[in-house]
C-alpha cells in the first residue's frame, strides 16, 4: 500500500503530504521575527519582560564576543549548562549566529556524565550557570581541560521584579570560585560591551547542534543536526498545529531536551509568540502563569498532566485560556485522558518523536486525535514497520520495529565508527532504525508497543510491558506503574508491575488487583511480582528510568 494511499482518508483536509524545504538558518528565524515584532514580548521569565528586539540586540552582543574575544572558528562546538532561562535562549541563537555548534547538556548531570559529553564532542567554550559552576570545573580539571573559556551566568540577573512564586532552586546570587587555571568572563560584563561585529553564513546544511541522547541504552551518543533539519521540524510543527501568532505559550521543558528546544523555543520565535518560561516544573508555579498570562498553549508530558489532573481546585486554579494541550514522551494512560478532557474540555494531542529526528515525525491531527496512538507521520515522513526476524516490511495491524525516513533525520552519531548498524537501505532510501515497536491501523494511525529492548520473553511469549501499564492504569488507586521483566529460572523472564499507588495499598489490594488482571489480560501477561514504591525513578523528562527497577 502507497503511504499516500495508506493516510489518505485521516489526512487533514486541505493539507500538502509534503512541504517545500525550508532554505533558512535558526539564527534567521529570530532575526526576522525581531524585524518582524520587535516590540513585542518574546520572553517573560518569573516576571521579567524581554522584547524581541532586546533579545536579537542581547544575542548579537553575545555573537560579537564569541567571535571578536575568542576568536573562535566555525563549527567549533559550545557547551550549554544551564536550567531554562533566558541565557539558554540568547546563548543558543548567538552560537549559531557565528556559525558554531551547540551542544546542550543536560544541567542534572555529575562529572563522569559531563566528562563524557565534554570529550566526545570537543568542547571549546562553555556557558555554565552559577549552581553548575562547581560540577562544569570538577569535571574540566578531570579532563586536565586547562585552556576551555567559561562564560558564567546569573539566573537573578534576568529577574528584576518581585514575583509571587517560589523561585527554583538554585536561583539565588552565588558566589564562585574557578581557580586560576580557567579563563572564565561574567555574562553581565559581556553585556556591557557595544561591538558586536560578526558574520553568519546563511548555510542550510551547516552542522548547528549535537543533543545527546540519554543514554538510557548506553552511553550517550551526539546526533548531529542541521540547520535544515531542525527547520524542517519547526515548519511542519507550525503548519500541523498552528498557534496564532502573538499568544502566549508555556515552556516548562527542559530547553536542552529537544522536544522542549524545538517545540517551546524554536517554534514560538519562529511564529512570533510570547514564551512564558519556567526553569523547573512546579504545578503550582504552572497554574499562577496559565491564570496571570492567559496562556492558550502547552506542549508537555505526561507526568506533568498526571500533576495537573491531580492537583487541579477550581476554586483556586483558573486554566479556562488553555487551546491546546499536547506533547510526547511516555503513552497518556486512557484515564489520565479522560480526566483532562472532563476538566479542560480539550483533547491531548499525542506526538512521537527522537533526538535523532530532532522532535516529532508523527503528531495526532487535532481535528480526529485517536488517543492512544502517536498519530500520523509529518509532510516528508517516509514510516515503516519492518519485521524484527526478516526485515520484511510489514502491514496493517502487524507489530515490527517502526523505521523512519525523512529531511529532519539526523546526519549520524558525532565521533561513532559504528554508524551503518543504525540505518537501513529501504526502496532506494536510507531509514533510521528507530529500537520502537510500533504498527499502524486501518486509517494510518501509527502506535507505539514499545522499546524493542524492553520486550519481555517469558516461556517464549513475547510480552510489551507498555501493553500491561495501560491495562494497569484503568485499576482503580493506581497513579502510576511500570512492568518490566525479571530473570527467571524457569521461564527465562517473568513480569514484574511496580506500582506507585493514590493511597494505601493493602494486602487486600494486591488479592483484589489479581483477581483483576485475571479477568483483564491473558494468563502468561499477569504479573508474577508486585511491588509498591512512592515513586517511580525518572529522569529530567520525566521517562522512567526502568533499567534502574531491575
Amino acid at each position: 500500500m502507497s503511504l499516500r494511499k495508506r493516510h489518505k482518508k485521516s489526512w487533514p483536509k486541505g493539507f500538502p503530504f509534503s512541504l517545500d524545504l525550508n532554505n533558512e538558518t535558526v539564527f534567521n528565524n529570530l532575526k526576522f521575527s525581531a524585524k518582524k515584532n520587535p516590540n513585542q514580548d518574546a520572553i517573560i521569565f518569573y516576571g521579567n519582560k524581554i522584547t524581541y528586539s532586546e533579545l536579537f540586540l542581547e544575542v548579537k552582543k553575545i555573537a560579537g564576543y564569541l567571535k571578536k574575544e575568542l576568536n573562535l572558528s566555525n563549527g567549533e562546538r559550545i557547551g550549554i549548562v544551564m536550567q531554562n532561562c533566558p541565557q539558554f535562549i540568547i546563548t543558543y541563537y548567538a552560537i549559531l549566529g557565528i556559525d558554531c555548534v551547540v551542544v546542550p547538556i543536560n544541567p542534572m548531570l555529575e562529572v563522569d556524565e559531563i566528562c563524557f559529553i565534554l570529550k566526545d564532542s570537543n568542547i571549546t567554550t562553555i556557558f555554565v550557570a552559577s549552581d553548575k559552576i562547581k560540577v562544569v570545573n570538577t569535571s574540566l580539571k578531570k579532563l586536565k581541560y586547562t585552556s576551555v573559556p567559561l562564560i558564567c551566568i546569573q539566573y537573578m540577573d534576568y529577574i528584576k521584579n518581585k514575583f509571587n512564586v517560589k523561585l527554583p532552586e538554585g536561583f539565588k546570587k552565588q558566589n564562585y570560585n574557578l581557580g586560576t587555571n580557567y579563563y572564565h568572563k561574567n555574562w553581565s560584563d559581556i553585556l556591557e560591551i557595544n561591538d558586536f561585529q560578526f558574520s553568519h553564513s546563511n548555510n542550510p546544511d551547516a552542522l548547528c547542534i549535537i543533543p545527546y541522547t540519554s543514554g538510557s541504552t548506553g552511553l550517550p551518543k551526539g546526533c548531529k543536526h542541521t540547520n535544515r533539519t531542525v527547520n524542517t521540524v519547526i515548519n511542519s510543527y507550525l503548519r500541523w498545529l498552528p498557534v496564532p501568532p502573538k499568544s502566549n505559550i508555556l515552556t516548562t521543558l527542559p530547553l536542552f531536551h529537544v522536544t522542549g528546544m524545538q517545540n517551546s523555543m524554536n517554534v514560538p520565535i519562529l511564529n512570533g509568540n510570547t514564551i512564558i518560561l519556567m526553569a523547573r516544573w512546579d504545578i503550582e508555579t504552572a497554574f499562577h502563569l496559565i491564570k496571570k498570562y492567559k496562556i492558550s498553549s502547552w506542549r508537555s508530558i505526561t507526568t506533568c498532566i498526571i500533576d495537573l489532573v491531580n492537583s487541579f481546585n477550581p476554586k483556586l486554579h483558573d486554566i479556562s485560556s488553555l487551546k491546546s494541550i499536547g506533547g510526547g514522551g511516555a503513552s497518556m494512560p486512557q484515564k489520565i485522558a479522560s480526566k483532562l478532557k472532563k476538566l479542560t474540555n480539550l483533547d491531548y494531542v499525542e506526538a512521537y518523536g527522537l533526538t535523532e529526528t530532532m522532535a516529532p515525525t508523527h503528531i495526532n491531527p487535532p481535528q480526529n486525535i485517536k488517543l492512544g496512538s502517536i498519530g500520523l507521520p509529518l509532510f516528508n515522513v517516509d514510516a515503516r514497520i519492518l519485521d524484527i526476524e526478516t526485515s520484511n516490511e510489514l502491514g496493517v495491524n502487524q507489530v515490527g520495529e517502526l523505521i523512519i525516513s525523512s529531511p529532519q533525520l539526523f546526519l549520524g552519531y558525532w565521533n561513532r565508527k559504528d554508524n551503518s548498524k543504525y540505518f537501513v537501505k529501504y526502496n532506494e532510501k536510507l531509514f533510521f532504525k528507530t529500537g520502537d515497536l510500533a504498527y499502524y491501523d486501518s486509517d494510518g494511525y501509527f502506535f507505539v508497543v514499545d522499546r524493542l529492548k524492553r520486550m519481555i520473553n517469558s516461556s517464549g511469549f513475547k510480552i510489551w510491558p507498555s501493553e500491561i501499564e495501560k491495562i494497569l492504569h484503568n485499576y482503580e488507586g493506581i497513579r502510576e506503574v511500570c512492568v518490566i521483566g525479571v530473570s527467571d529460572l524457569r521461564t527465562g523472564e517473568k513480569v514484574k508491575a511496580v506500582i506507585v499507588p493514590e493511597g494505601s495499598f493493602s494486602e487486600s489490594h494486591f488479592l483484589d488487583l489479581k483477581d483483576w488482571c485475571s479477568k483483564h489480560m491473558a494468563k502468561y501477561k499477569i504479573p508474577k511480582i508486585f511491588e509498591i514504591r512512592k515513586s517511580l525513578p525518572k529522569n529530567k523528562m520525566g521517562k522512567v528510568l526502568w533499567k534502574n527497577l531491575k
